[in-house]
């Protein structure tokens, strides 16, 4: 399967907010009253019990952002993201840590795709949060309702908090149970910033590369990222092509006649899809033309 190495990397796809989406991760709360703007003062982020209610959205919303649609293959190491890939139903994987391989399932072919990228080579999986839209006076964090929790990407998140015609609404319950508009969050400055100590900030599904100064560490934990900004060095650099010296690319079918009635050229098909599809549209490389 050489013939589908030596991919440049498409300058023109990213991961972007759908506006329009925005208004259906708020929750509208007209008042007519003027609030004030109120300077967003929580904790319990670390509770077990918030842990497991965000784990519960992320896990309700397929662990993918619902403004920009980055997802994330490798929120633990029990979760796998459903990705519809043209006709087939795939579900996605990623280990980082030790083997570094990415792992995609086929649906019905007992079909399992692996990019194996070698030492040094990353993809950027986007870090999640679970977002509030409203917030009660005097509730703990994961006290709320599903439908007022909703899973976004970290940048993402940001930027929901730094729109200034949208504050977040901040209501007290009074003795009847009525909810009352006391105020809005303040908007907070944002402005996304490539660091490249830390992976998290490049574009979701940008592949990276260590340069010569990481060379050779064997996990993210280990590096200084105090020392590598203070002496200004950078870890992480983006990878522009994508070939045999990055990625090996294999697939396995089970011969199983009870679980697998395709031919082998139906599977052939399948996975020559699915893996072009990851590539150019997911990944975001062109093929090089020669």
């Amino acid at each position: 399967m050489n013939d589908i190495f030596h991919f440049h990397k498409r300058n023109n796809l990213s991961y972007t907010i759908n506006e329009k989406l925005i208004d259906q991760i708020e929750i509208p709360f007209e008042s007519s009253e003027s609030v004030l703007s109120v300077e967003e003062n929580l904790s319990g982020y670390e509770d077990d019990r918030w842990l497991k209610k965000s784990n519960e959205i992320k896990a309700r919303d397929n662990y993918t952002c619902q403004l920009c649609h980055a997802f994330n293959p490798m929120q633990d190491r029990t979760n796998i993201v459903y990705v519809k890939q043209g006709n087939y139903d795939t579900y996605h994987r990623y280990y980082w840590a030790g083997d570094n391989y990415y792992d995609i399932y086929v649906r019905g072919f007992i079909l399992t795709i692996t990019f194996h990228f070698y030492s040094t080579f990353h993809l950027v999986i986007p870090r999640l949060n679970v977002h509030h839209k409203i917030y009660y006076k005097n509730r703990n964090l994961w006290d709320y309702q599903d439908d007022e929790l909703v899973t976004l990407c970290e940048d993402c998140h940001h930027y929901i908090h730094s729109l200034k015609d949208i504050g977040i609404p901040i209501v007290e319950e009074d003795s009847n149970g009525n909810s009352i508009l006391v105020g809005r969050t303040q908007s907070k400055d944002y402005k996304h910033i490539l660091d490249h100590t830390d992976l998290s900030t490049f574009k979701p599904f940008a592949l990276v590369k260590e340069n010569l100064w990481g060379d050779g560490l064997k996990g993210q934990e280990l590096i200084d990222f105090k020392r590598a900004k203070y002496e200004k060095k950078q870890w992480f650099d983006y990878q522009e092509i994508l070939d045999e010296h990055v990625v090996h690319i294999s697939y396995f079918t089970a011969k199983s006649p009870r679980g697998n009635k395709h031919t082998d050229e139906d599977t052939k098909e399948a996975a020559e899809f699915i893996i072009k599809d990851f590539i150019e549209n997911i990944l975001g490389f062109k093929k090089q033309q020669i």
